[in-house]
């Protein structure tokens, strides 16, 4: 089984191998694995920060509230002036064996609108093999909902895809072994 910790591995791995800044960082009471990228997405700075981390379970009050925090520490963060020409998008993820139903639910809803940014929610039960998060479309327009939802979609994957991804950086290391890395989605 995936523990939080192997999930946040392959988090901070992705983060890594897609030219992110990954740091980790206090983010209430969590250590979080923080990943900051800048982007150009049709004339527009994109700056993003994904912040992933394990806790012993998950509700609604607790991702609202490491959401926030993970907001401010993006917010403080930010390369450029946030507005017309640039964003910033916060993408802040709990992993954990034991996601509530609430925590599902508030992940799953679309994100509200602000002036220059956007933050999204993702819950992941590494129990249950599910990851929670709302994967769609707003005013934004095409291009770039399609960059926020592909960096979600590929620093949090599902769990069966990180498992699969744990299983073979292990293989990796064991001597004689010669393969190819699991196939990641085309556009990274």
């Amino acid at each position: 089984m995936l523990t939080p910790e192997q999930y946040l591995g392959v988090v901070a791995e992705r983060v890594q191998r897609t030219g992110g800044r990954l740091n980790t960082v206090q983010i209430g009471p969590a250590v979080a694995v923080v990943g900051l990228f800048t982007e150009s997405v049709m004339l527009s700075t994109m700056n993003y920060c994904v912040v992933a981390a394990a806790t012993p379970e998950v509700n609604a009050a607790a991702l609202y509230d490491f959401t926030g925090r993970a907001t401010q520490h993006a917010r403080a963060n930010v390369m450029g002036t946030v507005g017309w020409t640039a964003a910033s998008v916060v993408i802040a993820g709990l992993v954990s064996p034991r996601v509530y139903p609430d925590a599902a639910q508030v992940a799953m809803a679309k994100s509200s609108n602000q002036f220059g940014g956007e933050t999204r929610m993702v819950a992941v039960d590494t129990t249950a093999g599910a990851m929670y998060a709302f994967v769609g479309g707003k005013f934004w327009g095409a291009a770039i909902q399609g960059s926020v939802n592909a960096k979600l979609t590929f620093c949090f994957p599902q769990p069966a895809e990180a498992y699969q991804q744990v299983q073979w950086q292990q293989q990796q290391q064991q001597p004689g072994w010669q393969g190819q890395p699991p196939q990641q989605p085309q556009g990274y």
